[in-house]
């Protein structure tokens, strides 16, 4: 496909937001089978590494878009000069909202803990007026049992959604898109991680300087240390490693 790197073995789609929203539409506009998109970072990138099913699901999906800035740095070096800035789940998800709220789209937020999605849900309608969100649903935090699952199901499909926001975290929520893709009748998903939360207002976004200088891993270290130092101290480092190695297999 034009437009794409591979980094680790990891298809990577170098879209900005407004063509990756555009690509959106256009598959939702056409009634395409069910797809999903993922929005991958760092911490992706070494959960591909380290297992070929999320590796495969990542080259699988309809878009694979560069949430981070170093795979910004890394496709700017491979050549695409003209790609400037990651695409954030968070400020994807935003600007989804504000290009095609006027449109007949019918969204579901599946995702978040409890009152998260809802309050969501209050926020955009309040600022994008009109717009259709059809269901939200905050699933418990343990393995679903089969009838449980279909009950889910059910309830999205019943609902009409065109679009639906999945914020289960990665790699949770790239397990399940692929999981559900033959139970859904959504046109198409998306997994935005924290954005239900950052979208919500209960937690804090990392100022855009540390984004655009490729820090907001850190200011979301210092936010949860607890939850989040493996994914970003080792991940990093192995991040690191791997793409050293593969620079001098490459070259040798």
């Amino acid at each position: 496909m034009k437009n794409t790197i591979d980094i680790l073995g990891c298809r990577i789609n170098l879209e900005d937001y407004d063509s990756a929203i555009e690509k959106v539409q256009e598959h939702i506009d056409n009634k395409l089978p069910i797809k999903y998109v993922m929005l991958v970072c760092v911490d992706g990138l070494v959960n591909s590494k380290k297992n070929p099913l999320f590796r495969q699901i990542c080259n699988n999906s309809y878009l694979s878009l560069p949430d981070g800035m170093p795979l910004v740095w890394i496709a700017r070096r491979k050549g695409f000069k003209e790609i400037r800035t990651n695409v954030r789940g968070t400020s994807f998800m935003y600007k989804f909202f504000e290009k095609t709220f006027q449109k007949p789209y019918k969204h579901f937020f599946y995702g978040g803990k409890d009152g998260v999605a809802d309050k969501m849900k209050t926020i955009l309608e309040e600022k994008f007026n009109g717009v259709k969100i059809a269901g939200t649903y905050c699933p418990p935090f343990r393995k679903l049992t089969d009838e449980e699952d279909k009950e889910i199901c059910d309830m999205i499909n019943s609902s009409g959604a065109d679009i639906l926001w999945v914020g289960l975290g990665a790699p949770k929520q790239e397990y399940w898109m692929n999981e559900h893709q033959n139970k859904l009748n959504v046109s198409i998903m998306v997994g935005v991680g924290a954005a239900f939360d950052f979208l919500a207002g209960n937690k804090k976004e990392a100022p855009k300087w540390m984004g655009r200088i490729g820090l907001e891993w850190l200011f979301r270290l210092i936010s949860e240390p607890k939850r989040l130092w493996k994914r970003y101290l080792i991940g990093n480092c192995l991040f690191i490693y791997w793409l050293v190695k593969d620079k001098i297999t490459t070259d040798n």
